[in-house]
């Protein structure tokens, strides 16, 4: 994934391969930087550890940031706002979940479980935001901007 800031986004991507990415991101950040929270033992309390997963979220973050958007690319660039407000939505929940989990005597045990976990929340998160009007009026924008992107680039 684009780790540098200043390099543009390539909507030429698969998307397959971005999740991939993002998958093995997660699960290489997670742990190099949570091991020795797991290490603990499944009992370790996530509250406990605040700084050091806050650390570990922002990185996953900087993941999604991509600055350099020119006016043609509004559209992407409005959609991707939204997609990284939904990260941090997603992330948020995580965590507020992984700590009821603990208080409940059902802690996250490793780091697939905090995965699942991660990917529950995401897909809440997502289905929420996919009815919502301002998800709605971006994405259509998007895919108009694509359309109009493709319309101009094919021959004719």
């Amino acid at each position: 994934m684009n780790k540098s800031k200043g390099k543009k986004m390539d909507f030429d991507s698969n998307w397959y391969d971005i999740w991939m990415t993002q998958s093995r991101e997660f699960f290489e950040s997670a742990n190099k930087n949570l091991k020795d929270i797991f290490a603990m033992g499944a009992a370790a309390n996530p509250e406990e550890h605040m700084k050091q997963i806050n650390l570990w979220l922002e990185t996953l973050k900087n993941q999604w940031k991509f600055t350099q958007f020119n006016e043609q690319q509004k559209a992407y660039e409005d959609y991707w706002k939204i997609m990284e407000k939904m990260y941090v939505d997603a992330s948020h929940m995580m965590v507020q979940q992984w700590m009821q989990r603990t208080k409940e005597k059902s802690p996250i045990g490793n780091i697939r479980e905090l995965y699942e976990l991660w990917l529950y929340c995401c897909n809440e998160v997502y289905t929420k935001s996919m009815h919502s009007k301002s998800y709605q009026e971006a994405y259509g924008e998007f895919l108009n901007a694509a359309i109009h992107f493709w319309k101009s680039a094919l021959p004719k």
